[in-house]
């Protein structure tokens, strides 16, 4: 699904990747784009009158241009007050966007007043969030995807991803046995690498057969991966042995906290991140279907 696309920028070079890539998206989607930037509270009685504030999209404008070459007619400069995460969340929310941030981001002009981490946007946002990094241009896409895969939002998301930019596919599962096992099994079209007790490997075989049955499917050519361990750390570690350029994972949206597979996935994946919110696309794919039925 194509979406308007929302990208913060905190005029530091940690904003560069995030620009890059989300001006790169909005072209290849042709969707509109808008920069915002989230002024500090500490900062509205110093940058209060219109004047300023146009000076301060000028300079985001500037910025903006140099690194894209986008015209600055074809793209929103957005200047919110409040706490970047909520102000990027509240207007990705509003405009049902994608929303783009890098890795490291920092609240203010010039000197850092407050960080803000990519989890507190994934908590606050209802939509797909891309967290950048820089990385390679392998033009391969990892999915981790949890069962059952039929109703998987997060694998719909890596085949739009992958299909929009002609992208190579590998689909991945992992399978928690830390209760059980202490040595992690890999299954990569049938072969397995390391050795376990028989009763363990039905499991594995079953899990396989049901992804590679899914991807058939939904007509998509993908390699698929089953892990046996700790989902959490070996996530990052099959991205960066497939050479990924873009992970993609859920998250069942909670307002308490981030899930700890996709925090950690943001912390120590190789390559920029695209979190997908079960929860809300799930419900968005229902109001589709009740909307056609009624139709």
């Amino acid at each position: 699904m194509k979406r308007p696309i929302v990208v913060g920028t905190d005029l530091t070079e940690a904003s560069d990747e995030a620009l890059v890539q989300a001006e790169a998206r909005a072209t290849r989607d042709e969707v509109s784009i808008t920069v915002v930037y989230a002024m500090s509270p500490l900062l509205w009685s110093a940058v209060s009158d219109a004047d300023q504030t146009e000076r301060l999209c000028e300079v985001i404008r500037q910025q903006f241009t140099a690194l894209t070459g986008r015209r600055q007619n074809e793209y929103e400069v957005v200047i919110g007050h409040g706490l970047a995460y909520a102000v990027l969340a509240r207007l990705t929310v509003v405009r049902q966007a994608l929303l783009v941030v890098g890795t490291h981001m920092h609240h203010g002009v010039g000197h850092a007043l407050l960080r803000y981490d990519s989890e507190r946007l994934v908590q606050g946002a209802r939509t797909p969030v891309l967290v950048t990094r820089r990385g390679n241009a392998s033009e391969r896409i990892l999915v981790a995807v949890d069962q059952p895969f039929g109703t998987s939002a997060v694998l719909d998301a890596a085949i739009d991803e992958a299909r929009s930019s002609n992208a190579k596919l590998t689909a991945l599962h992992a399978i928690d046995n830390r209760v059980t096992h202490s040595r992690a099994l890999d299954v990569r079209n049938r072969a397995v690498q390391t050795v376990h007790t028989l009763d363990r490997r039905p499991g594995v075989v079953e899990a396989l057969q049901a992804l590679r049955a899914e991807l058939w499917r939904r007509r998509v050519e993908a390699e698929a991966y089953i892990v046996e361990g700790d989902g959490p750390s070996l996530i990052p570690q099959i991205a960066a042995r497939v050479d990924a350029s873009l992970v993609v994972v859920g998250t069942a949206h909670r307002r308490a906290r981030t899930s700890p597979t996709t925090a950690a996935v943001l912390q120590h994946a190789p390559c920029s991140v695209l979190v997908i919110d079960e929860g809300s696309a799930l419900l968005s794919v229902k109001s589709s279907s009740l909307q056609a039925a009624v139709g």
